[in-house]
């Protein structure tokens, strides 16, 4: 049985709250406005355990730390209903650079989506566990089994 686990938005709150993070601070906590360090990974001197930290830690959290996540972290704040990127805010280059975010109150729309986005997983799942019963992959296991005796 898989371990539950913090969606993203709680862990940043948490993250933001213990301020282990340089840089990942409220900027109004009242309009629950944040920003995180973003720094560009092509610019000189980056390092992931420096710029990238935050990246990183979700990476390690969600158990799909792989070498560069910074990507796969955008995209998942990008997904997210209740999390929305405030552009004027933000700080795309230079030693500074910073995205600024705001939370926004959970609706009942953002909740259907992430009711629809699990329930949408599970049907993969079982798509998944259907393509495993095929003919072919049946063969290559029993092959698999006899070469081993």
């Amino acid at each position: 049985m898989p371990v539950s686990r913090m969606r993203m938005r709680p862990w940043l709150e948490q993250m933001i709250e213990s301020k282990a993070i340089s840089g990942l601070t409220w900027i109004d906590k009242d309009k629950t406005m944040f920003s995180i360090p973003w720094n560009h990974a092509a610019r000189h001197g980056w390092e992931m355990d420096k710029n990238a930290c935050l990246f990183k830690q979700w990476a390690i959290y969600t158990g799909k730390y792989v070498e560069g996540q910074k990507a796969n972290f955008r995209c998942a704040m990008n997904s997210l209903p209740d999390i929305e990127e405030v552009k004027d805010k933000s700080v795309n280059k230079g030693h500074q650079a910073v995205h600024v975010f705001r939370m926004l109150p959970l609706s009942n729309k953002s909740r259907d989506k992430q009711s629809k986005a699990k329930k949408s997983k599970s049907e993969k799942k079982v798509s998944t566990i259907d393509s495993f019963q095929t003919p072919l992959f049946l063969t290559l296991i029993y092959l698999n089994f006899v070469l081993l005796l």
